[in-house]
């Protein structure tokens, strides 16, 4: 999401705490002013959502599910016109909501930050409309002091819980209002939403994000996830295709292409990293350039691969005189090496291709 000119006019800061050891919750705690950031600050703080959830990040979009008035989409959304008293007691209830949903008692405590401002244009009369939470998963958060009086997390603290370099945003989510929003029941018609989670890349990513994605923000992964990666592999493959090179190097990136849909452990794919990793600085402007007139997404979004399962399950190469070979992708990557041979042994130009396989042939 391209989160250029984003301005941050409010931010409310609570604190929500590990489950107990009978597995109870214990109240977050609520603030009940904003925090105050000076101008450095506050431009650090800017910089941290764009690199969560910005174009060149991991974030993933998502779809809102739960829309009913209670539900956390239907807070955010409410927060975007709200007092500044009741911007305070929605994003209480938004914390209360997730800590709710951490129901399991290994999950950290820590801060949760609602935040509401504008981005897209730098003129506020066609800016839109952006509200968001991040919630730091830091391990001590509920060792920090709180001021009896005011309930003030301190500021200090969340300097160092939000801007210093070494802090991780464990999550975040934004709602980001789409060109030309249509206002009606279905809050998909006004918000983009993207989310981000710092184990949505691992292997088990779905599921680790699976009580913030769904169970608190009420939001799921898109139905067009599967069509979008079964794209993106035509696409690509076409692109390669396309390529002016050897044939070699071109079974090398469609090599390179199926390893990254079927054994990388991100859950999500990332065109622009898949772009800078096996592309040249030209082509990868090229690539990114391509998917954009294909109508592909070029930042990231959820990895579902069951319409192109079987061609990612063997990997064929032609030669010559309907010469194949067909293998297991994972064999391609491991075991099986070919090289453009342009000269015989007597010196003579030729076209011819050699083969190497880490392997003992079997019998017939």
């Amino acid at each position: 999401m391209q989160l250029v000119h984003l301005n941050i006019e409010r931010i409310c800061i609570h604190q929500i705490f590990k489950r107990k050891d009978d597995g109870t919750k214990k109240m977050p705690e609520k603030s009940s002013d904003f925090v105050r950031f000076d101008d450095s600050a506050m431009e650090t703080f800017k910089l941290r959502v764009i690199d969560a959830l910005g174009s060149h990040s991991k974030a993933v979009d998502m779809m809102i599910v739960n829309q009913s008035d209670t539900d956390a989409p239907s807070l955010f959304t409410s927060l975007k016109t709200a007092e500044d008293a009741a911007f305070i007691e929605i994003s209480y209830k938004l914390a209360d909501k997730l800590a709710d949903a951490q129901n399991r008692r290994n999950l950290q405590g820590g801060i949760v930050v609602i935040f509401e401002g504008t981005f897209g244009s730098a003129d506020k009369t066609k800016a839109r409309s952006l509200v968001g939470v991040i919630k730091a998963d830091i391990h001590s958060a509920y060792q920090k002091t709180v001021n009896p009086e005011t309930n003030e997390i301190s500021l200090k603290y969340v300097k160092e819980a939000l801007l210093t370099p070494s802090s991780k945003l464990f999550k975040a989510a934004i709602f980001a209002e789409k060109i030309n929003p249509a206002f009606n029941e279905n809050l998909n018609d006004i918000w983009q939403i993207s989310i981000a989670d710092h184990q949505i890349s691992q292997s088990d990513g779905k599921i680790a994000a699976q009580y913030f994605y769904e169970q608190f923000l009420g939001c799921g992964y898109p139905e067009s996830s599967a069509r979008n990666t079964k794209k993106f592999y035509d696409e690509t493959s076409l692109f390669i295709s396309k390529l002016e090179m050897p044939n070699e190097e071109k079974h090398e990136l469609n090599n390179a292409l199926v390893c990254y849909l079927k054994l990388d452990k991100s859950a999500v794919i990332d065109p622009n990293q898949f772009a800078q990793t096996y592309f040249d600085a030209d082509t990868s402007d090229e690539y990114i350039e391509f998917l954009v007139e294909k109508e592909l997404p070029t930042t990231s979004f959820a990895k579902e691969t069951q319409h192109i399962s079987s061609q990612l399950k063997f990997q064929k190469v032609s030669f010559g005189n309907s010469i194949k070979l067909t293998a297991p992708a994972e064999a391609f990557q491991d075991l099986v090496i070919i090289e453009a041979v342009n000269k015989d042994e007597n010196g003579n130009e030729v076209n011819w291709t050699k083969l190497l396989i880490k392997k003992k042939m079997k019998a017939a």
